[in-house]
């Protein structure tokens, strides 16, 4: 209410206030909120556009990959309850949010989108409870798609291959023409068509949260290069043997592992670990074996990689 009355009416801060009966501590709370979203300017105690706050968070992603999701939470804040009071508004983009109670909704939109994409599709999905019924209709979703020759790509959280039952719909979906990688950290869910529209996991949490549909070329366009930063640095589902066994480690195999990737010989291990050294030697081999690397070396390195030594 306080960033309407000063963007659209033209109030100042001392005028909204003043108008709403606000507190000092309900005035210090708002300010605080404005503020951190990139709504209000505190030298001049004048509103900031919305669309220019959430183009300019988008594009600080690029600088601070590792903060995307504390970003994302508030680019989502921005859209949800701030795009509305745009006075200047860009006619390319369009904002629209489905809540919860609105995935029946959502799921519409996603069918009509992948019903009208021609070029490309890309899409991250971070860890989530998969079931048969989700899987099935994505499956349809792509091959209507794909009979079309649009180009598919997915990119999943590499703990997410511990499923088998996705593991092998994954495989499934490689082996029929869709490029697939996966990652340690995928920041949240986000689904890209022919890179015009976005559909973006409001609450990187909270997968029922619902969601933010995104139409606009600049801000898309930021959305697609935080994906092929992603995509860059992701591992083909080839390069990662075995590794829905890391559900199965232990917290010895796993203190193998850390040691390995310094280059521990097995003696150095076994003092370590406190254990004889047949026993490390069994252990390596094993652990070896799982990554499918070809040194003891490079078995710390891959699971490391991984993201099993965090």
């Amino acid at each position: 209410m306080l960033y309407a009355r000063m963007h659209e009416q033209g109030e100042s801060l001392a005028e909204a206030t003043e108008q709403l009966g606000l507190s000092v501590d309900d005035l210090r709370r708002a300010q605080d909120g404005l503020v951190r979203l990139g709504l209000l300017d505190t030298g001049t105690e004048t509103t900031v556009d919305a669309v220019a706050a959430l183009t300019r968070g988008l594009e600080s992603s690029h600088r601070a990959l590792d903060r995307l999701v504390e970003h994302h939470v508030r680019v989502a804040s921005l859209a949800q309850n701030y795009l509305g009071f745009t006075r200047h508004a860009n006619d390319d983009l369009r904002v629209e949010f489905y809540e919860r109670e609105r995935l029946a909704a959502l799921n519409n939109r996603i069918d009509e989108l992948a019903d009208l994409a021609q070029l490309e599709v890309m899409t991250m999905h971070p860890a989530a409870n998969w079931t048969p019924e989700r899987l099935d209709t994505g499956d349809a979703r792509i091959r209507r798609r794909r009979s079309r020759g649009v180009r598919e790509r997915e990119l999943h959280a590499q703990a997410m291959l511990a499923n088998p039952m996705l593991r092998d719909r994954l495989r499934a979906r490689r082996e029929e023409g869709t490029q697939i990688r996966v990652a340690p950290v995928i920041p949240t869910r986000m689904l890209i068509y022919d890179r015009q529209v976005a559909v973006v996991q409001a609450d990187p949490e909270d997968l029922e949260r619902g969601a933010v549909l995104i139409r606009g070329r600049d801000v898309i366009r930021s959305l697609a290069a935080l994906y092929e930063f992603c995509w860059t640095n992701a591992s083909e589902l080839v390069d990662v043997p075995r590794s829905a066994d890391d559900a199965a480690l232990t917290e010895q195999q796993r203190a193998v592992l850390r040691l390995l990737a310094t280059g521990a010989k097995d003696d150095a291990i076994a003092r370590s670990l406190g254990v004889s050294t047949r026993t490390v030697t069994r252990l390596v081999g094993e652990l070896t074996a799982m990554l499918g690397a070809g040194s003891r070396f490079q078995a710390g390195v891959r699971a490391a990689r991984l993201g099993w030594l965090d």
